[in-house]
This record gives structure tokens, C-alpha cells and sequence, in this order.
């Protein structure tokens, strides 16, 4: 898979994985994909996502600056590493789970809400759920 467009059915199916992908220039993210779960989940639509492109105007607006710094060190990290993945608790029983691949000239970007009493956190692609791992063979297929 050499695209977005060329993957972009699939991801669209991808009912358990809010997907996205970030193109960057220099320093500057700029999003020009997003699955319909990654759009239900910040309650735009895709058109909205695409105008607003950059990660402080697709989060919602109480989102920290500092959140956005660390989202924008957790792509470098894809960038310069392959990947990034992190599984981290956002409430009682729940986490989240975000996996970020380099692709193209950006970042592959996928999270999940989770069950956080599940034990163990991921540190490597070969630990992730069905989910993850379907959509990674699926990019990675051509490689």
C-alpha cells in the first residue's frame, strides 16, 4: 500500500479504530484523512476535519497547548523510530490505546478506548490487539 487513497476504503471500515493521517512539512501537521469513527469521535465531519487540519482546531478547544506539543513529540517519535505506541488510563475502567506508524511523508495515526483493567501495556507492535495488528499487515503488506 503506497497511499492513503489507496487504503482509504479499508480504513473507512475499520469500525473499532479512529484512523488518521498527518502529513507533515517541516514541523507543521497537516491532517488529510480521517475515518468516519475518528470524526464521530471529535464530532466533526470529514469536511471539518480537512479545513481544519492542524491539531489544535481538530481537538476540541479546551485541548492544552501541551497536549498538542506532546501529540506533535509522539509523531516525531513515529518519524524517527518506525512507530509510537502507548497505552494510557483516561478514567475509571478506561484507557486509550494510540498506535502511530510512519507513512509517506507523515504519520498513520490509530487509538482505541480500552477496557484499562486489562493487564500489561503494549511497547511493541507484536503486543497489539487484533485491531491494530489487521490494519499494520494491511499498510505494511508491500513492504
Amino acid at each position: 500500500m503506497e497511499t492513503i487513497s489507496d487504503a482509504r476504503s479499508f480504513f473507512d471500515q475499520q469500525g473499532s479504530l479512529a484512523i488518521w493521517y498527518a502529513k507533515y512539512e517541516e514541523s507543521e501537521e497537516s491532517v488529510v484523512y480521517a475515518n468516519p469513527l475518528f470524526c464521530e469521535t471529535f464530532g466533526l465531519s470529514l469536511d471539518e476535519v480537512l479545513e481544519r487540519r492542524r491539531y489544535h482546531l481538530v481537538n476540541p478547544p479546551e485541548t492544552t497547548p501541551e497536549t498538542i506539543a506532546q501529540y506533535k513529540t509522539e509523531d516525531r517519535q513515529a518519524m524517527d523510530n518506525g512507530f509510537f505506541v502507548q497505552r494510557t488510563p483516561i478514567g475509571a475502567g478506561r484507557g486509550i490505546v494510540v498506535f502511530k506508524i510512519r507513512f509517506g511523508q507523515g504519520i498513520l495515526g490509530m487509538f482505541k478506548f480500552v477496557d484499562s483493567n486489562l493487564p500489561g501495556s503494549p511497547d511493541a507492535p507484536g503486543d497489539l490487539d487484533v485491531d491494530f495488528r489487521r490494519v499494520l499487515k494491511k499498510v505494511m503488506q508491500d513492504e
